[in-house]
């Protein structure tokens, strides 16, 4: 399968798993220009379009789909065409045995040409050659899945970006907030100093918590912006380019953790690349073996060959017809380069499996580490959204309280400060288990199929 083939199906697989803002999947692959609502569909597909470490992983995979031949492997016999002309121009002295007597010519002048088809292959090589071709095979699997992997590592970053940039958008709008209450909270504190009701303590108080909130918003627009061009960025666009984002999330709701572990176990990229390296380096094991073998080489041609000589008894002379042979190399001795082969080849079988069972060890860590996240956040949610309630409404009994005089301004404040934390909490909350749902996908191999 060719690469940008592979990549167009995955992207649509990708697509079709990304459903959390309820948009249909991208058909054409275009650049992003900051026109309308920026979906996580559009920008995955923009990612996979024009991410430099896609392109590249692409490129390999197609080469080493085009070496994976039972041509290059050496299965198949190769035909060559040969040909060859020359002449020379000699001062020639001949003496002849039997009694005929020399010659001398000056200037003799001499042709040849030649002209041949060759054939030649491989009888037997002690399986070498059927080995190479299911070692070129499992090279192509092996550079499909890192491909795959590629792919992953692209989209869950993207994703992290996007999610992270809808995160600082909710904060932003909490943050807005905010300062637009202490702005009212200011004016409230300078009428009532001009009624003589106030302090000058309760208006500059005032002042510094709306400067902090001011702070606060700028330092949430700066973060915004260096998330705006790190997406522009991963997408290939102009860096700058304005972004809106949906910032609308839905969950998945069928996640179960054992389903997710055996899922993994199965389909987990990084166990499917070490199985295929495991497969290879078995091969290399069969391939260092074969020297023991003896190798038979057939050969054949058909050709032509044409001389004339301007001294001498035969002047012409030329010859039409096949030949034929066939050789045979037993090997006796290698100088012991045979057995540091094996034995290599049977330490790279070791250190496959130590990979297996590295990564094994590393994608069951990370699901339980992931769904450990997921429920931690599922649980957070579900709280903070009971607080926000709550919090709202202890700030709207507390502007009532402040106009009386019930409470001060630092009271206030307190509760001011408890509504934006609790917003920023759920915000988190809401995101970070979306990045975590993502997590699972990725390592339960049904992200990228």
């Amino acid at each position: 399968m060719k690469a940008n083939s592979l990549i167009s199906i995955l992207a649509c697989v990708i697509l079709s798993s990304v459903s959390v803002y309820g948009q249909n999947s991208v058909s054409r692959m275009e650049r992003w220009e900051g026109d309308g609502q920026l979906t996580l569909e559009k920008c995955i597909t923009h990612v996979l379009t024009n991410n430099f470490d896609v392109s590249l992983a692409s490129l390999t995979q197609t080469a080493t789909e085009n070496a994976a031949t039972k041509g290059n492997a050496g299965l198949l016999p190769t035909i060559s065409a040969n040909g060859g002309a020359n002449y020379s121009n000699n001062n020639t002295k001949l003496e002849f045995a039997g009694g005929i007597p020399p010659t001398n010519v000056d200037g003799a002048q001499s042709t040849s040409y030649n002209g041949s088809i060759a054939l030649n292959y491989t009888v037997f090589n002690g399986f070498a050659n059927i080995r190479t071709f299911e070692k070129l095979k499992y090279a192509q699997d092996l550079s499909e899945a890192q491909l795959r992997l590629t792919i992953e590592n692209a989209v869950i970053a993207t994703i992290g970006v996007y999610l992270d940039l809808a995160k600082i958008q909710a904060d932003i709008t909490a943050l807005e907030e905010t300062v637009e209450i202490s702005q009212t909270r200011l004016k409230g504190a300078e009428l009532a100093k001009s009624y003589g009701s106030g302090s000058t303590l309760q208006v500059y108080t005032a002042k510094v918590d709306l400067n902090a909130d001011s702070v606060n918003l700028l330092t949430a627009l700066n973060s915004a912006g260096a998330l705006k061009r790190q997406l522009n960025y991963l997408m290939g666009n102009q860096i700058n380019t304005d972004i809106n984002l949906d910032r609308e999330v839905t969950f998945f709701t069928d996640f179960v953790f054992d389903e997710v572990l055996t899922r993994a176990k199965l389909n987990s990229t990084l166990l499917v690349m070490a199985g295929i390296q495991e497969n290879i380096a078995n091969i290399d094991q069969k391939l260092a073996t074969a020297n023991l073998y003896p190798k038979i080489l057939l050969n054949s041609s058909y050709g032509l060959n044409s001389s004339r000589n301007g001294a001498g008894i035969v002047l012409e002379q030329s010859n039409v017809g096949f030949a034929g042979g066939i050789s045979i190399s037993v090997p006796i001795f290698s100088g012991g380069r045979t057995k540091i082969a094996m034995d290599n080849a049977a330490i790279e079988m070791e250190k496959s499996q130590v990979v297996k069972r590295q990564n094994e060890g590393l994608v069951e860590k990370e699901v339980n580490d992931y769904w450990s996240n997921y429920k931690l956040y599922e649980t957070v949610l579900k709280k903070e959204t009971a607080n926000v309630e709550t919090a709202q409404l202890s700030l709207d009994r507390a502007n009532d309280q402040l106009k009386l005089g019930q409470i001060t301004s630092v009271e206030y404040r307190q509760i001011q400060l408890s509504l934006l934390s609790s917003k920023n909490r759920i915000n988190a909350a809401k995101y970070n288990l979306k990045k975590a749902e993502y997590q699972l996908l990725r390592l339960n191999g049904t992200l990228v199929k």
